[in-house]
């Protein structure tokens, strides 16, 4: 699985695949976002170093997902979001790995990383654990899920 770092340009598909019904359905946020929303936010985390953004895609094909890691002082949350056509077909855990290889290089200090997922979101709950995240505890509805990168092997 190949990365790069998101650009204004891939605006289009991130609102389509951030608005679609099953996306709405396992975010935090379960609210449709409106094209000005989603430029505004994506400009403000364009320029923003303490996020990194990134796409996932195979060579020579379309992008097979976003992940999104919002940096802190010790640690790092990450969000992903598959396109909806490359969903059960094996990427996602790819795209994370992929994804966290990358934040590795590039946020050498954040180490600890954490998820947050509904509890009905078994897939990506499946994915966390299947990658090396810990479970921690629920509270109101969210699987708190944690990964030590610095001891973690795979990356």
């Amino acid at each position: 699985m190949l990365t790069r770092l998101v650009t204004r340009e891939d605006a289009e598909y991130l609102f389509k695949w951030r608005n679609d019904p099953h996306t709405i359905a396992m975010s935090l946020n379960s609210m449709p976002v409106t094209w000005n929303e989603h430029i505004n936010w994506l400009q403000h985390a364009l320029n923003d170093e303490r996020k990194l953004l990134i796409l996932c895609y195979l060579k020579n094909s379309a992008p097979v997902g976003f992940v999104r890691f919002d940096v802190h002082y010790h640690y790092a949350e990450v969000s992903i979001n598959l396109n909806p056509r490359c969903r059960g077909k094996g990427f996602a855990k790819r795209c994370l790995t992929a994804a966290l290889e990358r934040f590795k290089k590039e946020f050498q200090s954040s180490t600890l990383i954490k998820a947050r997922i509904k509890v009905e979101n078994e897939a990506s709950k499946r994915l966390f654990t299947g990658v090396g995240f810990l479970y921690l505890r629920t509270q109101n509805d969210i699987a708190f899920f944690t990964l030590d990168l610095s001891a973690y092997s795979k990356i």
